[in-house]
């Protein structure tokens, strides 16, 4: 298991930044863009069309590039090196929770350090992005996450067999990965490492999974303690198995729960 960071340039940057940016987007996934950019003004984008929206955005975005581009580049090697640090029980961590070598089979993983508030995983590619602001720990928290999509979602399809369009956004086995990183994030040698793990409650701040996640409930029992109990009783198929059947029996209540996610 490998994880290579890189800075992929400033179109790379624009392009991330834009999938969230959109007509169809929420709040939720467009307001980030313009709290950490406040140059950009929301009031001026929203009137314009995609392509003139990209390239108002883009121009705001050009100087500032310029200005970081070497801040960017140490960054990779920062992020790069905390990671060599990290690795080996990182790894240890993988191989017990999917319950297969891990060592030799995700030697490609790739973080892309961006502009962009919001930060997509490409399960295909086995990439994903990181906002720039982030430190090497903060990075690190956030590609555990992904890299636990990575590897539970390459368990899932030689389990189930099932389309590949399931595994995003609004589909329910979409929905059981994301909360299923925090179970598996309770793993000490993963926790200790991520900065993000431990949710603030009181100011409903940090925290490894959609925040929606730690006050939902289902049967009356926060959900998260639920997955957590039967992942720790079960091989990692039988798990899927049970949790998946678990949402769809529960799915109206959980989807109720998460609507500023799915932008409902």
């Amino acid at each position: 298991m490998q994880l290579i960071w890189r800075e992929p340039g400033f179109d790379y940057s624009l392009k991330s930044i834009m999938q969230f940016q959109t007509d169809e987007a929420g709040e939720y996934w467009m307001e980030p863009l313009y709290y950490f950019f406040p140059e950009i003004k929301r009031e001026v984008a929203q009137t314009l069309s995609c392509e003139a929206r990209a390239h108002y955005i883009g121009e705001k975005l050009q100087t500032f590039y310029a200005q970081e581009k070497g801040m960017l580049e140490e960054k990779v090697e920062a992020y790069q090196k905390h990671w060599e640090n990290c690795k080996e029980p990182v790894v240890e961590a993988f191989c017990e929770a999917f319950e297969m070598d891990c060592r030799t089979r995700f030697e490609n993983i790739t973080g892309n350090i961006t502009l962009g508030p919001i930060a997509p995983r490409y399960l295909e590619e086995r990439a994903f992005d990181v906002f720039y602001l982030n430190s090497e720990r903060g990075a690190l928290g956030l590609a555990l996450h992904e890299m636990i999509h990575f590897v539970w979602f390459d368990v899932w399809k030689r389990h189930f067999g099932d389309d590949d369009v399931e595994y995003e956004i609004p589909h329910l086995p979409w929905i059981l990965s994301e909360m299923t990183v925090e179970p598996i994030m309770r793993d000490p040698r993963l926790a200790s490492v991520n900065p993000y793990f431990e949710r603030d409650y009181e100011k409903k701040e940090n925290g490894c999974v959609y925040g929606c996640f730690y006050d939902m409930k289902v049967d009356g029992e926060p959900i998260l303690e639920t997955l957590y109990r039967k992942y720790r009783q079960e091989s990692i198929t039988d798990y899927m198995e049970w949790a998946y059947a678990y949402c769809r029996t529960h799915e109206k209540e959980i989807r109720g729960q998460m609507r500023e996610v799915l932008g409902e």
